[in-house]
């Protein structure tokens, strides 16, 4: 598990191609905006704009069996999970390090 900086994460949203990010759920207990999106790229715009608006409590990147999952919260009702296919470039471009679970 490696902890990514706010604008760090910023970033990889903004630029999805150049990460290989993939899938995006966006869990949201103050709207129901989050269930009536149905595409990846409405996803990713409506958490960049939820990360953009408010602060970032954590952000990590979890390395998996089939890729990495970026974990995003935001307070204790915002939560954003994406895949990302180039876990290494994010680690290596970032400098990411390990953190202890």
């Amino acid at each position: 598990m490696y902890e990514i900086e706010p604008q760090a994460v910023r970033r990889i949203f903004e630029k999805p191609q150049d990460y290989g990010l993939l899938e995006i759920d966006v869990e949201n207990a103050a709207s129901i905006l989050d269930d009536m999106l149905k595409d990846e790229s409405q996803k990713r715009n409506y958490a960049l704009r939820l990360m953009e608006e408010n602060s970032i409590d954590s952000a990590r990147l979890i390395i998996t069996d089939d890729g990495g999952v970026i974990v995003v919260k935001i307070g204790n009702v915002v939560s954003i999970r994406a895949r990302v296919r180039e876990y290494g470039k994010i680690i290596g471009q970032f400098g990411l390090t390990e953190v202890e679970r």
